[in-house]
């Protein structure tokens, strides 16, 4: 069974069919990949945009907003009564009470601030996590992303370590060096012991990777399946065209070739065009009116 037809009109069909489907479906797959390529590169943003939120927060917080209020409460000691108000002086809680408003914006994405020996319970990091914190005091890396596979549900992760500050150990260094009010809310049964300028824990931002990657492959498939659509209309397009204007007047031309051999030389060949087919009508119709003057002559 031979694959490629004898006919020109078969072959040209043939090739422009096939560089037509090869590349449509190579345009198409290309579009895919980009499209999960710039869901990819749009999730990394949004998390480098919280981390650097993040990090300005908790960057403001201690520099700015806590030494204030110090100042503020030693100068109107009796007036205050809290030595330490957390809603404005822990960064890790001004940080986390900020991005849980910004995250109704941004469905899906979480913000964590774990450490080793935290005050709150909840802030202890997880395996995962725990394992990241550990990468970082091996390596010193600066920032950490990767694709983690969490309850059989796969999310983007992007974390950076958190070094323990001087400032840190009023809160998280002994038990009795404590504010009252942090006493009197996370009643620590152990001193933390943090030491300045280790590694403590980190930030991790969350985005559910799953999720984006399943709407980035819908919108590269039908993307996809758009362009190598138009590439097959195109090569429609342009078999008509060859059809009509090329192929279909030889087999007209083939046609009265025929009856011009078998002697049928009355009927007049019909193409009118100003072309190279037309000019091959015209010396066919020459040729059709040479041979039926002789032909006449002959009678």
């Amino acid at each position: 069974m031979k694959l490629i037809p004898k006919s020109i009109r078969g072959k040209v069909f043939l090739f422009i069919g096939g560089i037509a489907v090869i590349s449509g479906l190579a345009t198409g797959f290309y579009t895919y990949k980009e499209e999960i390529e710039r869901a990819k590169k749009s999730s990394y943003e949004k998390i480098r945009l919280t981390l650097s939120f993040s990090k300005a927060t908790r960057s403001y917080v201690r520099e700015t907003l806590r030494p204030k209020i110090y100042e503020l409460m030693n100068k109107y000691g009796g007036c205050i009564r809290e030595d330490f108000i957390l809603e404005a002086q822990s960064s890790s809680f001004v940080t986390a009470n900020i991005f849980r408003k910004v995250s109704e914006d941004f469905q899906g994405l979480r913000l964590r601030q774990v450490a080793f020996r935290p005050l709150n319970p909840a802030n202890s990091p997880t395996p995962v996590e725990a394992s990241i914190i550990n990468y970082f005091k091996k390596s010193k890396a600066e920032e950490y992303s990767e694709i983690v596979s969490i309850n059989n549900y796969r999310y983007l992760v992007s974390a950076f370590p958190v070094k323990v500050k001087a400032s840190c150990l009023h809160c998280h260094g002994k038990k009795e060096a404590m504010p009252q009010a942090v006493r009197a809310i996370y009643k620590p049964q152990y001193d933390p012991n943090w030491k300045v300028g280790e590694i403590q824990g980190g930030i991790f931002i969350y985005e559910p990777y799953e999720a984006t990657l399943l709407q980035a492959r819908l919108d590269g498939l039908i993307k996809g399946g758009v362009v190598f659509g138009i590439n097959i209309i195109v090569m429609l397009v342009i078999l008509f065209i060859l059809e009509r204007y090329v192929f279909r007047p030889i087999e007209v031309l083939k046609e009265h070739a025929d009856k011009i051999s078998k002697g049928e030389v009355d009927d007049k060949i019909p193409l009118k065009r100003e072309d190279e087919i037309g000019e091959l009508a015209k010396a066919f119709e020459r040729m059709r009116i040479s041979i039926k003057k002789v032909m006449d002559i002959l009678k």
